[in-house]
C-alpha cells in the first residue's frame, strides 16, 4: 500500500488520467482530488480504500509532487509582485481554505457569488485563480503574476577593446581580453586535469593549462610562454571557474559518487518525515552483536557472535519484529525477523518463558514499504514480499546506511547499553598486546541471550523516552508521549493505515524452501527425520519402502528446526511435520546449531573409526601371531591319517570339556561322581587300557580324598 496525503500526484494507467490530492477527511475514509490532465476545474471525491485496493494491481502509480508555478523566496518578489499576489489571497482566502465546502459544487457557487460583486471578478476569472492554486500545491504563492524578467542576468559579457574587471599591476601591461577560445580551453583543462580523483591542486591545473595552450616551441625544443597579454592570469582562470563552477559535480568527479552521497550531499530531511502512521515504513537491517555466545549442547564450546536483524517501525519507533541468528547477513536470517513482525507476539515470548499481554507488544502487521540493505532485501526470495504481501520493496545505495537512520541509531543503543555488561562481550582491549580474551568469558547460549534481547525490546517499546524525536503538530495537542508505544497506540487510532495477514501466510512467504527426501524412515531433511498426518495418512512411509524414496518441497525455519512445511499443491494447503520422537532432541535449537553439533559428531565419528582401524589392525596382527604360534605347536606331535583325525571328534569334544572343567573350578561332587561312574563302566578294563583323561580324573579324585 502506498501513502495517500495531500498534494500526492496519483496517475491512473487505465484512463491515462492525472490527479493531485487536494483533501482527506480525518477518518481517512474519503477525499478530493484534481484531475491535472482535464480543464473542467471541478475537482472530484474518492474513497480511499478503492486507491488503495487497487495499488497491486497496479492501477494507480504513486508520483512526487512538482509545482508548475515559479517558486520564489520573499525577499525577491518586486513590490508590485507581492502587492498583487496579496490583493488576490486577500479575496480568495476564505473561500480557498473553506475545506471541504469549497469542494462540493453547491457550497462552492455560493462561496464564490459571495466575493465576485465585491471584487468585481468574473466567475471564469475566479476559476482561473482556483486552478493555478489548486495545481501550485495550494500555495499563496500561486498567485504571484507570471511575469517574464528580461535583461542579461546570468549572461557572459564580451568587450573587443580591453580587458574586463579589474586593471593589472604590473605597468606597461593591459591584461588577456578573454574570447570565446580561452574559454573553451578553460573547460577543457578543467576537464581534463581537475575534476578527476588525482587530486591536484588548482594552481597546477593553471600551469598545465599554460603548458597545453599558451607556449611557443623554441629551437632547442624547450617551452616559452606568450606574451603577459596574450596568457591568462591564475585570478581571470579562477574567477571563470568559480563562476561557471557545479559543486555536485566536482565533488562526484573529484571525491568519488559513493563519497559524494555519504559526505557531501545535501540532509534536509528525516527518516520518518511525511509516513502516514505505523505501518507505512518498516525499516530492517542487521548487525553483528558485540558477545560470544556457547553451544546449547554443550557450554564449553564456543560458536563466536549472533547477528540481530530488527524490523522497526519509522513512525513510532516500535521494534516489530526481530531474531538472533547465528547465520551471517542473509536472507535466511532476514526472513526469520520478517516473519516474527506478523507473529503473536504473546505466544513468541512465550517460547522463551516471558510472559506478556498483548498490549506490550502488539504488533502482528505487515507494512507498506519495507526498506532494507541492497543485500538480502534486492535478492529474488524478497520477490514474495511483493507478490504474495504487496509489500513495496525498497532499497538504499550503497554507503547510505544512513537513509535508515532509525534503526542504526536502535544498534548502537542495543550494542552499547545492553550487550556491552554481558559475559562474553567483545572489549577495546581485546585486541591489544597482553589484553585479556574475553571470549573465554562467554556464558550466554543463543536462547538465553534471545531471551534478553526480547526483554531489552520490551522495555524499549514500553518505557524508552524519546527525547531526539521531532513530534508533529498534532502529536504535540493530544499530547502523546515519546515513547513507541504510546507513538504507535496514537497512530493507529488516528490514521488506521495498518495491514493484516495470518502469520502462517506471512512465514511461508518468507520461509526458505528446499527439498526433502520421503524414505521408509520418515522424511528426511538436513539429517532429520519427520512425520505428518498426511504421510502417516497416505502411507508415504511403506510407499519409499516398498518403491524408492522420492523428493518433496518443504519450508522451513531456521529459528526453530521442530517443523517443516509441505505445500500441497491439490488444495492450496500446507501440511505440517514435525520431528520424530527419537530426533526430539533438535527441537527448538537452532539450524546452524544443528549443523555445527552434526559437523561435531562428524569429525568425531572420523576420528574414532581412524581409532576404530588401527585397533582392528592390531587384533589382526595378534590373531596371526596366536595362529602362527598353533601351527608350530601343532607340528611337534606325530602326524595322524585324516580317518584318525575325524573319527573321534566326538569323544574329544567331551574329552577336551571335561579338561576345561578341571582347569577352571575345583573338583566338584558332580565331577566326583562322574569319575567313579567312568571307573564302574570300565571294571572290564584294565589300567592300561583306561584312557589318559579317565586316568588323570581318578588321579584328581584320589588326591581329593587324601587331602
Amino acid at each position: 500500500m502506498s501513502e495517500i496525503c495531500v498534494n500526492k500526484i496519483i496517475s491512473d494507467c487505465e484512463s491515462g488520467s492525472q490527479y493531485i490530492v487536494l483533501w482527506i477527511a480525518p477518518d481517512n475514509e474519503y477525499g478530493y482530488w484534481y484531475d491535472l490532465s482535464s480543464n473542467s476545474r471541478l475537482p472530484k471525491s474518492f474513497r480511499t480504500q478503492d486507491i488503495v485496493g487497487n495499488t497491486t494491481d497496479e492501477r494507480y502509480e504513486f508520483e512526487s509532487f512538482t509545482s508548475p508555478c515559479i517558486l520564489r523566496p520573499e525577499n525577491s518578489l518586486t513590490d508590485k509582485e507581492r502587492k498583487q499576489r496579496d490583493h488576490i489571497w486577500g479575496i480568495l482566502q476564505h473561500v480557498v481554505e473553506s475545506e471541504p465546502d469549497i469542494y462540493d459544487k453547491k457550497k462552492r457557487a455560493a462561496l464564490l457569488k459571495e466575493i465576485s460583486g465585491d471584487a468585481k471578478f468574473s466567475n471564469s476569472y475566479l476559476y482561473r485563480l482556483i486552478d493555478r492554486y489548486w495545481r501550485s500545491g495550494k500555495t499563496k504563492n500561486a498567485f504571484i503574476p507570471e511575469y517574464s524578467n528580461c535583461g542579461a542576468r546570468g549572461k557572459a559579457r564580451t568587450n573587443a577593446k580591453q580587458k574586463l574587471g579589474r586593471q593589472t599591476a604590473e605597468s606597461g601591461t593591459t591584461g588577456k581580453v578573454l574570447t570565446d577560445t580561452d574559454r573553451n580551453n578553460f573547460s577543457a583543462t578543467i576537464k581534463r586535469y581537475y575534476l578527476n580523483q588525482n587530486k591536484i591542486s588548482f594552481k597546477f591545473v593553471y600551469e598545465k593549462l599554460l603548458q597545453d595552450y599558451y607556449t611557443l616551441k623554441t629551437k632547442n625544443r624547450k617551452l616559452k610562454l606568450m606574451l603577459p597579454n596574450e596568457i591568462p592570469t591564475l585570478r581571470q582562470f579562477q574567477y571563470w571557474y568559480y563562476k561557471n563552477r557545479d559543486i555536485v559535480n566536482e565533488k562526484k568527479k573529484r571525491n568519488g559518487e559513493k563519497t559524494f552521497e555519504l559526505e557531501s550531499r545535501a540532509v534536509l530531511g528525516k527518516s520518518d518525515y511525511g509516513l502516514l502512521g505505523p505501518g507505512a515504513q518498516y525499516q530492517v537491517d542487521a548487525t553483528v552483536g558485540d558477545i560470544y555466545l556457547v553451544s546449547q549442547f554443550d557450554p564449553t564450546n564456543l560458536i563466536g557472535r549472533p547477528v540481530l536483524y530488527f524490523v522497526i517501525d519509522a513512525f513510532s519507533r516500535m521494534i516489530t519484529g526481530m531474531s538472533v541468528a547465528l547465520e551471517g547477513p542473509s536472507w535466511a536470517s532476514a526472513m526469520t525477523a520478517i516473519a516474527n513482525m506478523a507473529a503473536d507476539k504473546v505466544a513468541y515470548c512465550k517460547e522463551y518463558d516471558i510472559e506478556i499481554t498483548e498490549d506490550e507488544w502488539p504488533c502482528r502487521h505487515v507494512p507498506a514499504v519495507m526498506r532494507g540493505d541492497r543485500g538480502e532485501m534486492e535478492s529474488k526470495n524478497a520477490d514474495s514480499l511483493v507478490n504474495m504481501l504487496g509489500i513495496r520493496v525498497e532499497n538504499t545505495p550503497p554507503y547510505r546506511a544512513d537513509w535508515k537512520g532509525i534503526i542504526e541509531q536502535h544498534f548502537r543503543t542495543i550494542n552499547t547499553n545492553s550487550i556491552a555488561l554481558l559475559p562474553g562481550s567483545v572489549k577495546p582491549d581485546m585486541s591489544r598486546r597482553g589484553g585479556r580474551d574475553y571470549r573465554l568469558d562467554a556464558a550466554l547460549n543463543i536462547r538465553e541471550f534471545t531471551q534478553i534481547i526480547i526483554k531489552c525490546v520490551l522495555f524499549y517499546n514500553n518505557h524508552h523516552y524519546m527525547d531526539y524525536l521531532e513530534k508533529s503538530e498534532a502529536m504535540m495537542r493530544d499530547k502523546v508521549d515519546s515513547i513507541p508505544c504510546r507513538i504507535w497506540e496514537w497512530g493507529v487510532r488516528h490514521f488506521g493505515a495498518l495491514r493484516y495477514f495470518p502469520e502462517e501466510m506471512v512465514r511461508l512467504a518468507v520461509l526458505p524452501t528446499d527439498k526433502a527426501s520421503v524414505t521408509e524412515k520418515g522424511i528426511k531433511f538436513r539429517n532429520l527425520f519427520y512425520s505428518s498426518d498426511r504421510a502417516v495418512r497416505e502411507a508415504w512411509f511403506e510407499k519409499a519402502r516398498a518403491k524408492k524414496p522420492w523428493q518433496v518441497p518443504v519450508s522451513y525455519d531456521t529459528r526453530n528446526m521442530a517443523n517443516l512445511y509441505i505445500w500441497n499443491q491439490d488444495d492450496k494447503k500446507y501440511d505440517a511435520c514435525y520431528l520424530l520422537e527419537w530426533n526430539q532432541k533438535y527441537a527448538g535449537k537452532y539450524l546452524d546449531e544443528i549443523i555445527y553439533e552434526q559437523k561435531k559428531e562428524a569429525i568425531d565419528k572420523k576420528r574414532l573409526k581412524l581409532s576404530e582401524i588401527e585397533a582392528k589392525v592390531n587384533l589382526n596382527a595378534e590373531i596371526d601371531t596366536i595362529v602362527s604360534e598353533a601351527k608350530s605347536i601343532s607340528k611337534g606331535f606325530p602326524e595322524k591319517s585324516n580317518r584318525e583325525r575325524v573319527s573321534n571328534i566326538t569323544e574329544n569334544r567331551r574329552n577336551e570339556r571335561d579338561i576345561m572343567r578341571l582347569n577352571t573350578s575345583m573338583i566338584s561332587d558332580d565331577v566326583e561322581n562322574m569319575a567313579e561312574a567312568t571307573s564302574a563302566s570300565q571294571t572290564k578294563r584294565t589300567e592300561e587300557d583306561l584312557d589318559p583323561i579317565t586316568q588323570m580324573i581318578k588321579k584328581k579324585v584320589e588326591e581329593r580324598r587324601k587331602k
